[in-house]
């Protein structure tokens, strides 16, 4: 009964050879034996009878790939065919998948091979295994002897058809493979018959038969050439087999043969399972080795050839190279390990198929040269059979690693491809690594470069503006010393006058006249530097809840103008504000919209909600519009005069008191409380300035900012 071995991935299978004595059955195996495991990486293990040369049981597993991720391992049984050892047929039968009954064509057996059918059938009925489920499969051995049956004739023996039969003539291998082959095959059937739904959906007939095929083909390829060379005049003759494994026995009772049978399984299941992981570890150890290459260097060719003898010396594959497409169309070998050129880019006939391998997103095999008609037309390419290709990703160009079979038995099975995928990956992601490694030494030297004459620049920067801080300095140092010292001396004269008793009247009006010329000069000044401080300092204004009426009303106060009117809209939340700032922001514009009305023109504030947009999205905000009647301010105009020392009117004929930083400061203290101040003319005349500021600002300290008069968004 088939058994699948989780642990271990593996669907054990039974295929068990019963005839009559001296018929072949051992003889089959052995050639079986002979074709299939060149190496010896498996022994042949027996059991002999007593007093008897004849072998009456034999073990042979024999890996058949894999399905549905499950290796295939077929386990090949004979049985004694002399008439005491029933007993031991029945234990061998035991759990069998498939029989394969090997009935001597010598015309004097005849009697012997009825018998062995009889009794077959009659032991498969003993240990519960249906005829009717149970795959038999025939083969007519010794067909090369001179008094041999036809196939016909011994079909007519043992009442089963012709076509069920294959000749066969073991000794020297014919019909040994092909007997081999449609038993698993009919054995493989049964299994997937009698397993799950799941199991049944997931594996395709045809498939399943493919897989077959190609398992077989480089044995078929083997024996081929084997009996070429046999029939040669000259020919070597054929490879015997070394004396099997003898097991210990000295009866043959029942508990003996089943305790053997245990023993040989056990046996076979561990070497096989050794030789598995011995490759298995040698392939990690392979790759370990070129990991390390890849992971210590930067260099492309170094970490090209650790990848290439990676998959040489673990696949054994005569040829590996790295194809990479250098231009559109056009495949080029890089390097190559066993030739000096890799045998399909040379070839023109070939390259359809490596883009197709370019172009593949996993390993692919193609599994016959020679039916691609590359074999026979190009000499390159005949030496191989199997070509496997392992498409590279990542690397930004298109490239495929390449490894070759060579005839008449090389072939690839699937764990050879997922090795050269996991090569083909560490290879993509080194060349990855060496391409970032070249491209950062280029941007290193490029930013060396650039460091170098950005540092020049900057020190010259550095240099000038120290100069002009220099010189800001020393002017403002002179405009307060030589200015209020005047100042005060003017103030102290004018009092002293003014309070002279004799002429009083004269001279008060003159003192008058400097006293209030003085304040002015001293305000303005006050003004100037006020603007300076605020602009120059680089803190962040003191917010606090207040109540924009209050605002309101202390705007008016410090701008020195009554009846004023004002209006209040409900807000969406507190407002948050520098009370001080904002009040003397507001007078200014106060201050300006009366310079620019007339005496009788009425002059409204309004408070209103707005929404302010800023980069991270709208916010809440209260907007302060100052309204007058005035001349308004032409377009050209608009921008200019929030510039500071910039006012409107005529020079000569209208231009008003004051020195043009009034609507300048008004936006500084604006922006920095995270709003801004814009002008809107009316209709009917006049002009609006607008103030928004956030209800809860959270702005930054603003970084100082040079203001030029014909490009600043500004007013006085």
């Amino acid at each position: 009964m088939a058994q699948w071995s989780h642990r271990d991935r593996t669907l054990y299978a039974k295929l068990v050879y019963y005839g009559p004595a001296f018929g072949g059955k051992t003889t089959n195996l052995e050639s079986l034996h002979r074709l299939t495991d060149p190496e010896r990486k498996h022994q042949l293990l027996t059991l002999p009878t007593v007093h008897d040369r004849t072998l009456f049981f034999d073990l042979l597993p024999f890996d058949l790939g894999d399905i549905l991720g499950y290796q295939v391992a077929v386990k090949c049984y004979t049985v004694p065919g002399q008439v005491r050892y029933d007993t031991t047929r029945q234990v061998v039968l035991a759990g069998a998948d498939a029989l394969v009954f090997v009935a001597d064509s010598s015309a004097e057996r005849k009697d012997q091979n009825v018998w062995s059918l009889q009794n077959l059938r009659l032991n498969m009925r003993a240990k519960n295994l249906d005829p009717a489920k149970i795959p038999v499969l025939f083969q007519f051995n010794k067909q090369d002897l001179p008094q041999a049956a036809s196939i016909q004739e011994v079909s007519g023996w043992l009442g089963v058809p012709a076509e069920q039969a294959i000749g066969a003539v073991a000794v020297d291998g014919r019909g040994v493979l092909e007997t081999f082959m449609s038993a698993c095959r009919l054995m493989l059937h049964k299994v997937v018959a009698a397993a799950g739904d799941r199991t049944r959906r997931e594996i395709d007939e045809v498939e399943l038969a493919a897989q077959l095929e190609q398992a077989f083909a480089p044995h078929l390829a083997r024996h081929e050439q084997m009996l070429e060379t046999d029939h040669k005049p000259n020919g070597s003759q054929p490879e015997r087999i070394p004396t099997p494994v003898a097991l210990d026995g000295d009866d043959l009772l029942r508990r003996s043969v089943e305790t053997s049978v245990k023993l040989g399984e056990k046996l076979t299941t561990e070497t096989a399972r050794a030789v598995r992981l011995e490759r298995e570890a040698e392939a990690m150890r392979s790759l370990s080795e070129s990991l390390r290459s890849v992971g210590a260097s930067f260099d492309r060719a170094r970490i090209v050839d650790a990848a290439l003898q990676a998959v040489h010396q673990t696949l054994n594959t005569p040829v590996v190279s790295l194809l990479r497409e250098s231009f559109p169309g056009f495949i080029e070998c890089e390097a190559v390990q066993g030739l000096d050129a890799d045998p399909m880019a040379s070839t023109e006939a070939a390259q359809p198929l490596l883009q197709r391998m370019l172009a593949a997103t996993d390993s692919c095999l193609l599994e016959d040269l020679t039916s691609n008609r590359l074999g026979e037309n190009e000499p390159s390419c005949k030496p191989y059979c199997f070509a496997a290709g392992a498409p590279l990703s990542g690397d930004g160009e298109r490239a495929v690693l390449m490894a070759y079979a060579p005839c008449p038995d090389g072939t690839f099975s699937k764990d050879d491809l997922r090795f050269m995928a996991t090569v083909a990956g560490h290879l993509a992601t080194g060349l990855e690594k060496s391409r970032l490694h070249g491209e950062l030494g280029n941007h290193r030297d490029e930013l060396e470069a650039m460091v170098v004459s950005r540092t020049a620049q900057l020190s010259e920067a550095y240099a000038s503006l120290r100069q002009m801080e220099l010189m800001k300095d020393r002017f403002l140092g002179n405009l307060s010393h030589e200015m209020k010292t005047p100042l005060a001396a003017i103030l102290s004269a004018a009092l002293v006058i003014r309070d002279y008793k004799s002429n009083a009247s004269e001279r008060r009006e003159l003192v008058d006249g400097i006293v209030t010329s003085a304040e002015t000069l001293d305000r303005q000044l006050e003004d100037l530097f006020r603007l300076v401080n605020l602009e120059k300092s680089d803190r962040p204004v003191k917010l606090s809840e207040g109540e924009p009426e209050k605002l309101i009303q202390r705007a008016i106060q410090l701008s020195g103008h009554s009846g004023v009117q004002y209006t209040m809209e409900e807000l969406p939340g507190p407002a948050a504000y520098d009370e001080e700032l904002l009040a003397r922001a507001l007078a200014n514009l106060i201050d300006n919209a009366v310079k620019f009305s007339s005496p009788s023109a009425l002059l409204k504030i309004g408070v209103s909600a707005e929404r302010l947009e800023k980069d991270a999205g709208a916010l809440d905000a209260m907007a302060i519009s100052v309204l007058d009647r005035g001349r308004g301010v032409a377009e050209e105009d608009r921008e200019r005069i929030f510039a500071p020392f910039e006012q409107g009117g005529e020079p000569l004929t209208a231009k008003p008191r004051g020195v043009g930083l009034g609507l300048h400061e008004a936006r500084v203290v604006a922006r920095k409380h995270g709003g801004e101040l814009e002008y809107r003319p009316r209709d009917g005349g006049g002009s609006e300035f607008r103030l928004v500021v956030p209800l809860q600002s959270t702005v930054q300290p603003m970084p100082q900012e040079t203001v030029e008069a014909d490009s600043e968004d500004s007013r006085v």
